[in-house]
């Protein structure tokens, strides 16, 4: 007997998109399976004004209704810097993708862009601007409904959790520059920093801003001239944060949730709509660190790299780690209710003020598989606690 893993059939016509309305243009897009593998060709052609463009592709499973099937594997004559000409050519890995799956109706949507894509600071991504739809697609959970379609502003996003070796370097420099922030705590130096409070956390970012030179983004006055440092526990007002600024900053929880779906549509988790214990670190999912107390992971451990060996687990803006290993901290003070607010749809920063808690995001080492959900809100803590459960990592403007 013969065991087909994956069977794809791609319609006749193919999708094709350019982000301007003239130059630059792809036309021409046709697709298919290598006969007997699990690899898909992927042509088009392409013609711009500029000499090179940014080239992105997106699958379908449905004819074209939505593109959410996890396609990121590609090569070939994608990404930045694809020169116009026919015949262009990219191959899409279906079976380290979509491994298992059969869809009758695929189509493929290529998409062209000659928009300068910044070059993201060493250790940082790239999160695109756009809209994406936030809240629970599967109604597993009350407070992240109802679903909405959030516009945010591009952004830089640590790859990483902060680590205790980062961790303690800025918290070093801040001790002997005016700021006062505690000392974390972390399995080892390459593991995330945890037991660490919201006010320390925003504190660390301006620490860590000022020690790059950069335009600190936490103040404890509107007008913004006196730099949040101290030990008194100021629960910061939108109005006292520069926004504009290129330092260091807490992610708003709409930009945590769209940079952690990692361009797919209505998943669960980062990479699909499953998970299992070799993608992420949560209780009992059996990495050789589960004897801790914390038991993380290394911050990036799930790199390809992990024992016993499996994939990158990087999601599609390369962000790792953004299901499992410790909660997250958030911007945003928590409102059950915030997702039904009809103006929070544009770069939206929470509720003016909270009862008591400030979101929490992600997963933990020590919390089920449902919690690491791309949706999941988490409240539990007030700013002031911190607890080996909890970490963070930081944002940038542009």
């Amino acid at each position: 007997m013969k065991t087909f893993f994956l069977s794809l059939c791609f319609l006749p016509f193919t999708c094709f998109t350019s982000l301007q309305a003239a130059a630059p243009v792809v036309s021409n897009v046709s697709a298919g399976q290598q006969a007997g593998t699990k690899m898909v060709d992927i042509y088009y052609d392409l013609s711009a004004s500029t000499s090179s463009v940014a080239i992105s592709a997106q699958v379908s499973a449905d004819g074209g209704l939505t593109y959410i099937i996890p396609a990121v594997t590609f090569s070939g004559s994608i990404g930045a810097g694809v020169t116009p000409g026919a015949g262009k050519h990219i191959v899409w890995n279906a079976g380290a993708d979509w491994n298992g799956q059969w869809a009758a109706t695929c189509r493929v949507r290529v998409t062209a862009s000659d928009t300068v894509i910044p070059t993201a600071p060493a250790g940082m991504a790239y999160i695109p601007a756009g809209p994406f739809q936030m809240g629970d697609s599967f109604s597993e959970s009350a407070d992240a409904l109802p679903l909405h379609s959030v516009q945010v502003s591009a952004f830089f996003m640590d790859a990483n959790l902060v680590s205790g070796a980062l961790w303690q370097a800025v918290q070093s420099w801040g001790s002997s520059h005016g700021y006062s922030v505690g000392s974390g705590s972390w399995a080892g130096n390459s593991h995330p920093v945890q037991t660490v409070s919201w006010y320390e956390c925003v504190k660390w970012c301006n620490a860590r801003s000022e020690m790059q030179g950069l335009t600190p983004v936490y103040y404890t006055d509107v007008a913004q001239t006196i730099v949040y440092r101290g030990a008194t526990n100021t629960d910061i007002a939108s109005t006292m944060v520069k926004w504009s600024a290129n330092g260091y900053r807490l992610p708003t929880e709409a930009e945590w949730e769209k940079a952690a779906r990692g361009g797919l549509l209505g998943q669960r988790y980062p990479w699909g709509n499953t998970i299992a214990n070799n993608q992420a670190n949560y209780s009992a999912s059996g990495d050789p660190f589960e004897s801790g107390s914390p038991a993380t992971t290394p911050c990036g451990y799930y790199n390809g790299g992990q024992t016993p060996a499996g994939v990158n687990m990087a999601n599609g803006y390369g962000l790792y780690d953004m299901a499992g290993n410790v909660w997250e901290w958030c911007w945003d003070w928590y409102g059950s209710g915030y997702y039904a607010d009809p103006t929070a749809n544009s770069d939206p920063r929470g509720p003016a003020s909270g009862g008591s808690y400030r979101v929490l995001r992600g997963g933990a080492w020590n919390y089920a598989a449902a919690d690491l959900r791309c949706a999941r809100r988490y409240y539990y803590y007030t700013p002031a606690n911190s607890n080996y459960v909890i970490g963070f990592r930081c944002s940038r403007g542009l």
